[in-house]
């Protein structure tokens, strides 16, 4: 299989340097959907704040860590071995002697992390999501590629791929992991973004999704892209793409609009 020539494989690269690469990434896109003014503030404005990362994104990581990379886990995730009285000259030590050793690594509770582990069992027990797993690929893998229509600087970090590259995993986490509730959180997340993006980027043949819950009994579902879900999710990413061009081009970054806006109603579903 011929590997497309402009992507650059960056081995080696750690989660935090990814991030700082100064590319186009899903995530971006997502904004970018909102309006370009949110672009531009989120990621371009001198005086931008910085975000840190949810509980949910932290816990989103720690299970990437225990699935993907579970050598990494005591360099990365730290876990107090119990809670500290800090009202006393002992507890205090301790605390501080946890604060240093934690430096820098995702703090997660005893609970939390016992659901990370649950989750992640889960998934290797799955026999479809365990089977994708095993086979010879690459976890975590940083790539950068210029967009020939836009000339636009592009990156990726897929969780998984086949050492050939046909296959793309995502692993997912999610309240409901059935087909239609999961569905929706493709629809609400825009994960039909990232899916289009990492299977072009790749060129790969398919695109599955590993969604496991984050709640008892951690149920797993292992989901391939249909085709129109990879055509909905192309269609945003040229229409963002563009847009953005467009607006670096100009420098001009529109909110929703300097005129008043059309009629507003209720949602569909909340109409009588």
């Amino acid at each position: 299989m011929l590997f497309r020539s402009d992507l650059i494989h960056h081995p080696g690269l750690s989660n935090e340097a990814y991030h700082s690469l100064k590319a186009v990434s899903p995530s971006q896109i997502k904004v970018l959907g909102r309006s370009p003014l949110h672009y531009f503030d989120h990621f371009l404005a001198e005086d931008r704040e910085k975000r840190e990362p949810t509980p949910a994104m932290l816990l989103g990581t720690a299970l990437h860590t225990a699935v993907l990379e579970p050598d990494l886990w005591d360099t990365t995730i730290a876990v107090p071995p119990h809670s500290f009285d800090r009202r006393t000259k002992a507890g205090k030590e301790l605390a501080a002697e946890f604060e240093r050793e934690s430096a820098g690594k995702i703090v997660l509770s005893p609970e939390d992390a016992d659901e990370v582990r649950r989750m992640a069992d889960a998934v290797r027990k799955h026999p479809a999501a365990g089977f994708l797993l095993e086979l010879p690929g690459r976890r975590e893998a940083s790539y950068t590629w210029t967009d020939p229509q836009t000339g636009l600087e592009c990156k990726t970090r897929p969780d998984w791929h086949s050492e050939d590259r046909r296959i793309v995993v995502d692993v997912k986490t999610c309240r409901d992991a059935s087909r239609v509730e999961f569905a929706k959180a493709i629809s609400n997340l825009d994960y039909h973004v990232q899916a289009a993006w990492n299977q072009d980027a790749l060129e790969a043949e398919q695109f599955l999704t590993i969604a496991v819950e984050n709640v008892r009994p951690y149920a797993v579902a292992v989901y391939p892209a249909s085709g129109a879900l990879i055509a909905a999710g192309q269609r945003r990413i040229e229409a963002a793409m563009a847009l953005l061009a467009e607006c670096q081009a100009s420098g001009i970054w529109p909110g929703y609009g300097d005129l008043v806006q059309e009629p507003i109603d209720l949602p569909g579903w909340n109409r009588d």
